[in-house]
């Protein structure tokens, strides 16, 4: 899907279709990232529904939004961060588990039972990562963004974001080695 269409559709068309399907196509991400600050999900797909009415308010400003994707998770991001402020819900910041999905592929019994200690190690180890080193991670890793455009969306530099997700994997690394150690 070409956003940058859907985008320009938007803001000079007020095309309620492609509203729709940038709505449709960014919703999910979003909620989940909402989801990390705010810890209900309710509220995390409120933040977002907001955000996205933003969206087809700014009517022809839509054009100057660069990367339309990257200026989402920033709004969604700002919107979390206002919403904490105001309901004073601090102990809510804590970061979704992640594990990935995809290092053993599971076939026989013993394979799955191998599948699910190990994806419940990483999930313990990337739990254990401090809360930016998990959002970090969970950004770079799972939702594909660049590393300049997680520098955008937390506000921090490049260099941090590169700092942040070598701790990961480091100690994702060491999980991956105890387990192969561990294993006869």
């Amino acid at each position: 899907m070409d956003t940058k269409i859907l985008q320009e559709q938007v803001a000079l068309h007020r095309d309620e279709d492609a509203y729709k399907r940038l709505f449709l196509h960014f919703y999910k991400g979003l909620t989940r990232f909402a989801d990390t600050y705010v810890r209900q999900h309710e509220v995390a797909e409120e933040i977002v529904s907001d955000v996205m009415l933003k969206v087809w308010t700014l009517q022809e400003a839509l054009l100057d939004v660069r990367n339309l994707r990257v200026y989402l998770f920033q709004a969604v991001r700002n919107a979390a961060i206002n919403y904490l402020l105001k309901s004073r819900n601090y102990t809510t910041w804590d970061i979704d588990q992640v594990a990935p999905e995809s290092f053993v592929s599971p076939g026989t019994p013993e394979q799955e039972t191998i599948h699910r200690e190990l994806k419940r190690r990483l999930g313990e180890a990337v739990n254990q990562l401090p809360p930016k080193c998990r959002m970090v991670f969970k950004l770079v890793r799972e939702d594909g963004f660049t590393y300049n455009e997680v520098a955008s969306i937390l506000e921090i530099s490049e260099n941090t974001v590169d700092r942040h997700l070598n701790i990961a994997m480091h100690r994702l690394a060491a999980v991956l080695q105890s387990y192969r150690k561990s294993r006869p």
